[in-house]
């Protein structure tokens, strides 16, 4: 009975823990492909979401992270125009 619960937990993993339940609307095209990903993992659909989102937001990162090093080696050769930039678009009170 102890193997059985220990791969219960397994499988079940993210759902047996305690954290947040969220409902989520997709498509029925997008949801079969879900599943198909659970089944072809031996998952179950949380854990692909955590997992799908958890790389989206590590990708939006890292294009963010990029987007800021080309800001700021564009700005790098105006010297100080960066601050007075800022300055000039501020929104005003």
């Amino acid at each position: 009975m102890a193997a059985r619960a220990h791969s219960l937990a397994s499988v079940y993993q993210g759902i047996l823990t305690p954290m947040p339940k969220v409902m989520v609307s997709m498509p029925d095209e997008l949801l079969a492909e879900v599943d198909a990903e659970a089944m072809r993992t031996g998952s179950n659909r949380s854990a692909v979401l955590r997992g799908f989102a958890a790389a989206a937001l590590r990708r939006r990162r890292g294009d963010r992270a990029a987007a800021m090093q080309v800001l700021l080696a564009d700005s790098a050769p105006r010297g100080g125009e960066a601050a007075e930039l800022v300055k000039r678009t501020r929104p005003q009170p």
